[in-house]
């Protein structure tokens, strides 16, 4: 899996085969965000409405779009109609140039896909983690995800040199990272109930870039999962597809009642119900059932006791002896990869990639290490 020499075979990313533009996604977006994550949630996962929002609303979304030509030419008539005083046939007291304006301009085009990222991962500044990247079914293979993931490494903060993933192994996804020059670095184990394993894919992104170090976490303990995973490194020999020996190393708290080894069954509470009142009499007919304010009380009492949850599942948590080994092998691991170059030997953590769609070296400034400096121009719309 790791003796993989670095070689030059990798050619830089050419034109995407649809005309594309890429922007920062905005608030119209949600509905397509949504739609892609529902259609789409074995692979992606999901992130609720409110979660989602705030990603948009600090711009670590891109959207990628296509317009046609014919669509850009009726909007330059519309302009050009606009502007000689023309109006809307269909509504001579509404002028084009207010009902251009009036739709969103993120709802002009037809969305292709898009990618959620965010720099400084687990308080690292040198690393940026990528949540999300999807695309449309119908444009895959034609080099839109590449796209995305470039404008992402351009559009990063100056002192991000690594970039990362998780992607469940069982993905095809797993071989468009590996296409894109990511390498795989680690792996942990996934859900209880869908028995995954997540591979850890980073990327240096600066051309040429041989000395940052690699580097991955002992442990995650947060995301969709919100439990404790050991990350152990992929021991060499063994390829990214190939069968990982994932430690069952999550302890969680036992509550077996006394005598048995049975896990007791948390008990609802009951209902206080009101007690209820004789039928009254009132004159020669009887009026049965309890007065009002008492059938409303036993209502209440009833809907309360519907609405009593029991007690919320304690957070398993890894053994910190595990945690601290895990640790240990991480850090030998990486000490002897990082060091690979220096001391000679050992087997070699580069990727080789089909494309490379690292951040490019910018003419004219000063100093080895001044790499990537200002954005690079966006691909041109259709």
């Amino acid at each position: 899996m790791h003796e993989i020499a670095c070689t030059s075979s990798a050619v830089q990313l050419p034109a995407p085969r649809v005309p594309i533009a890429i922007r920062t996604a905005t608030m119209c977006d949600l509905p397509f965000l949504d739609a892609m994550q529902k259609k789409h949630s074995k692979a992606l996962g999901f992130f609720p409405r409110a979660q989602m929002q705030g990603y948009v609303e600090n711009g670590w979304v891109l959207i990628a779009e296509e317009r046609h030509e014919g669509t850009e030419a009726r909007r330059h008539e519309g302009g050009e109609e606009a502007k000689r005083g023309e109006v809307n046939s269909l509504d001579p007291s509404t002028p084009f140039s207010s009902l251009r304006a009036s739709v969103p301009s993120c709802l002009r085009a037809s969305h292709l896909g898009y990618i959620i990222s965010r720099d400084r991962y687990l308080k690292r500044d040198e690393l940026r983690v990528i949540y999300q990247l999807c695309v449309a079914p119908n444009v895959q293979r034609k080099l839109v995800g590449a796209s995305l993931l470039k404008a992402v490494f351009e559009r990063s903060a100056y002192g991000c040199r690594l970039f990362c993933c998780w992607c469940a192994q069982d993905l095809e996804a797993n071989y468009f990272w590996e296409s894109i020059g990511f390498v795989p670095i680690a792996f942990r184990g996934g859900s209880g109930k869908k028995k995954r394993v997540h591979i850890f894919w980073q990327r240096r992104i600066r051309e040429g870039d041989v000395s940052t170090p690699w580097w991955f976490p002992a442990k995650t303990d947060q995301g969709a999962m919100r439990e404790d995973r050991l990350v152990l490194p992929i021991p060499p020999g063994l390829h990214w597809s190939d069968e990982m020996p994932v430690l069952s190393a999550v302890e969680g708290p036992v509550m077996a009642a006394s005598g048995s080894g049975e896990t007791p069954k948390p008990r609802r509470a009951k209902a206080t119900v009101v007690p209820m009142e004789a039928p009254v009499r009132h004159g020669p007919r009887q009026y049965g059932g309890p007065p009002p304010v008492l059938a409303v009380a036993q209502k209440i009492a009833e809907k309360m006791a519907e609405k009593i949850k029991p007690p919320k599942k304690q957070k398993a948590k890894v053994d910190p002896k595990r945690v601290a080994a895990a640790r240990e092998l991480r850090d030998r691991y990486l000490e002897h990869v990082n060091g690979q170059r220096v001391n000679g030997g050992g087997f070699v953590l580069e990727g080789a990639g089909k494309y490379d769609v690292g951040r490019m070296p910018r003419l004219g400034v000063a100093g080895a290490d001044a790499v990537g400096v200002g954005p690079t121009p966006m691909l041109p719309a259709a």
